[in-house]
């Protein structure tokens, strides 16, 4: 809250004048200036912490009205002179976030904000501001940032439907991926409002033995894979593979099932083609199948505006304690020990009110401490008694509760300014700010580290391996780029032996099925059709394993091949049971004279 300086003369703080408030500006973390009203201004005053932060001293930029510029990072000036250009055009407050270069050369990012300060006549006389250290902040945003992208685009891009569903009767979904749209035409909003429409859109002669095996493996908890029809919001039936785990808590109680559902509807005509004449025997012995996450945000700091200079420690004192009383943060004295008999020598800035509401008249220090939030009011109690025993600086963040009763979450830091005769801490000389809105940084942080977490999850404990493999003019090579770590249990090979090794494609295949699954691959590769295959690998230990490898070409934006995404489900079990019907067929057809 502005105000003229002159209404603060309080003749409890003449024992201090200068020094005090000269304390107070040169203490707080962060830089304070005072900067001239032009488009290129010139500093006219800048804290000591300037050194600390950049490695020239104030007087270097008081000398050299061009060194800031120059320390400036050049992709940024556009930016900040325009932001600055419009502040001064509405005489505004300017913000701006952007990059410096120390005087060794190292790169970080500052928050600078300023307030103009006009004269009596109401023209602008002087800009003050901060300008403070963000450069971490900036570094962990754009880490989440990639990593949620990575996983989240793993997730998004396969060409299969992953979900997740409660362990309950209606397989109530948790999650779906987008690509459910394209599989049945009902968007993740839909699928997620409806809890039964899993049940809903199981096809009539699916129904009952669909449903029977879900309660069957709820009891059990064995994994889950079988092969059903859902009806698509046009009105056709799509053929899924649809295989799922059991997720377990730490102490092994269930909590849901993860899995994905792969659409296998052509592979199914293809099928019903070549076995249209076992197509009664196959509908009468189908039978369950079970097997498978320092945004230090300040306050802009307003200094108030610095009339002419008077003589000696008036015109000082005044000076500073204009700094200290409308920098947008509390500043304050407070008396730890306070002498017998001695007046109280404590102090706080009228920012208090413009923080929590409350006028400085009334704030002392038992009343201060009434405003913190409950369940925080135990730590400050024994923060501020270890400080006043022991002389160690106060660094804490806690809650306050407004006046209007909203929180408030401040920062706070002291250290001693003086010491009783004895060696015990007298007076602490601190500063409180307002970090609410990196407190709501930091959850929002929290939510970005969570979804990240929950897309690794789907992605490594989806009961398949998921891979992103790079295009390649050799159909039995396969250049990967990532696979999942489920590669290993199921083939025997470690993710980096397969990364490390191309031609690892053309060995794994079974030699029985090489021919057919190179030209597959080559097909794929020459027209951009998804790859969709069953065949055979040979696992490290000699085991034959049926692999369903489905996946997509995934383009840049001018159209260019970037990689294949896709996902393998071990099939083996399906296929061998495919196997005793063919035999059983045989013997039925055989029986029957056909």
């Amino acid at each position: 809250m502005s105000r003229d300086p002159a209404d603060h003369d309080d003749p409890g703080l003449a024992p201090w004048g200068e020094a005090l408030y000269r304390n107070l500006v040169e203490r707080v973390p962060v830089v304070v200036y005072v900067d001239s009203d032009e488009q290129r201004p010139a500093s006219l005053y800048l804290s000591p912490q300037v050194e600390q932060l950049l490695g020239n001293p104030p007087e270097a930029y008081l000398a050299d009205g061009e060194l800031w510029i120059r320390q400036t990072h050049a992709d940024d000036h556009a930016t900040v002179a325009e932001r600055w250009r419009a502040a001064r055009e509405h005489a505004s407050a300017f913000e701006c976030e952007y990059r410096m270069i120390r005087a060794d050369g190292e790169l970080l990012w500052v928050r600078d904000t300023s307030v103009p300060i006009r004269g009596s006549d109401g023209r602008v006389r002087y800009w003050q501001g901060v300008v403070s250290d963000i450069t971490g902040v900036k570094d962990l945003e754009l880490a989440l940032r990639h990593s949620e992208a990575e996983y989240r685009g793993l997730v998004d891009n396969l060409p299969a439907v992953v979900y997740r569903v409660a362990r309950d009767d209606d397989r109530r979904t948790m999650y779906v991926s987008p690509h459910v749209e394209t599989a049945l035409g009902y968007s993740r909003a839909e699928w997620l409002d409806q809890p039964d429409i899993w049940m809903e859109l199981l096809h009539p002669d699916d129904r009952e033995a669909t449903l029977a095996a879900h309660d069957l493996h709820n009891e059990t908890g064995r994994p889950w894979s079988r092969e059903y029809r859902l009806i698509a919001s046009d009105g056709r039936p799509v053929w899924f593979r649809d295989v799922a785990h059991l997720v377990r808590d730490e102490e092994g109680r269930p909590r849901y099932w993860e899995g994905v559902q792969l659409d296998i509807t052509e592979l199914k005509l293809v099928e019903d083609q070549l076995r249209a004449a076992r197509d009664d025997l196959e509908r009468r012995v189908a039978a369950r199948t079970a097997a498978l996450e320092e945004a230090n945000a300040l306050m802009g700091l307003e200094i108030g505006e610095r009339k002419r200079v008077e003589e000696d420690l008036r015109a000082a004192e005044h000076r500073y304690r204009v700094l200290v009383e409308q920098i947008p943060a509390v500043t304050y004295v407070w008396d730890a020990n306070p002498l017998p008999g001695a007046p109280l020598e404590s102090y706080t800035s009228p920012r208090i009110e413009q923080l929590l509401g409350y006028p400085v008249t009334g704030w002392t220090p038992d009343f201060a401490l009434s405003r913190v939030h409950p369940d925080d009011r135990a730590d400050v109690e024994a923060a501020m008694l270890h400080a006043q025993t022991t002389g160690e600086p106060l660094s804490m963040e806690y809650r306050y509760l407004h006046k209007d009763g909203h929180i408030v979450w401040v920062v706070d830091q002291a250290i001693v300014l003086s010491r009783l005769p004895d060696g015990r801490p007298h007076l602490f000389q601190g500063v409180v700010m307002d970090i609410t809105t990196r407190k709501e940084a930091e959850s929002a942080e929290r939510g970005r580290l969570e979804a990240e977490e929950r897309y690794r999850t789907l992605v490594e404990q989806i009961p398949a391996i998921t891979y992103v493999e790079l295009p390649t003019d050799r159909p039995d090579e396969s250049r990967l780029a990532y696979v999942s770590p489920q590669v290993e249990q199921l083939l025997g090979y470690t993710t980096q032996e397969l990364l490390d090794d191309p031609s690892h494609f053309g060995r794994l295949v079974h030699p029985e099925d090489r021919e057919r699954v190179f030209a597959e691959n080559a097909h794929a590769d020459a027209t951009g059709e998804p790859f969709d295959s069953s065949y055979r690998v040979v696992a490290r230990d000699g085991r034959v394993i049926w692999l369903h490898s489905r996946a997509v070409l995934v383009r840049d934006e001018e159209g260019n091949p970037r990689f294949w995404h896709g996902l393998s489900l071990d099939v083996t079990a399906h296929r061998e049971l495919e196997t005793r019907y063919e035999e059983l067929a045989g013997r039925v057809f055989r029986d029957l004279g056909l």
